[in-house]
């Protein structure tokens, strides 16, 4: 059980820095670089893993270990609960919504209307509280779908931050997947989030801003 849980370990750090070092590996565990490297060999044997050598500008070239897709897979992903929220909204969808729109203009609405659905269901969790209240219970609600993810303080506001996307093969293909983890933050958090990296736009993981800071007012062009 325990050189599983030091393989489950790797696996997350791997996933969580895009990749890594034997030496990396050795420091964030506190284990010998012989012991992460035998770990590092049975994941590679099972195609979990995948090693890169980098050359230095100086010394000998040395090797980042980062997943495979196969090792991307090991995380949950929820393509079935995807599913079954997609064919609920289409369900619900009057004819008179859809009228005269293009087909990308279509999956754009649906996913629209089910981030809207999500965040409802989730608002009497956001009444009375404040931003720094409210970011940890986006966090929550990200966990119980089954995302790797955390949330940082910033100077201009904050950082939702996700390693896992439960989602990731739909995503690859379908940008709107990514716009609707957009949406639903904005609407979550009921303020002005943008995204400053998506994983399917070469990213090691999807981050999101949230901005607090006030835009200073503008002058009024009358006045001396």
């Amino acid at each position: 059980m325990a050189v599983q849980s030091t393989k489950s370990q790797i696996l997350t750090l791997l996933k969580r820095s895009g990749g890594s070092t034997v030496e990396e590996l050795a420091s964030a565990l506190e284990l010998a670089r012989m012991t992460i490297r035998q770990h590092l060999a049975t994941l590679e044997r099972d195609n979990l893993v995948t090693a890169q050598e980098v050359r230095r500008p100086t010394g000998r070239p040395h090797f980042v270990y980062s997943l495979t897709d196969k090792g991307e897979e090991t995380f949950p992903k929820r393509y079935d609960r995807l599913a079954e929220m997609l064919i609920d909204e289409v369900a619900l969808l009057d004819s008179s919504e859809i009228e005269g729109l293009s087909p990308a203009e279509k999956k754009a609405l649906l996913f629209r209307k089910l981030a809207r659905r999500i965040a409802n269901q989730h608002a009497h969790r956001f009444e009375g509280k404040s931003l720094e209240e409210q970011v940890p219970i986006v966090l929550d609600i990200l966990q119980m779908e089954s995302e790797f993810a955390e949330w940082h303080k910033l100077p201009e506001g904050f950082e939702i931050v996700r390693y896992n996307c439960p989602y990731r093969r739909v995503a690859e293909s379908q940008d709107e997947v990514c716009v609707w983890h957009l949406e639903l933050l904005s609407q979550l958090l009921d303020g002005h989030v943008r995204a400053a990296e998506f994983q399917t736009h070469g990213g090691d993981c999807c981050r999101f801003i949230v901005e607090t800071t006030a835009s200073p007012p503008q002058q009024d062009e009358t006045s001396e």
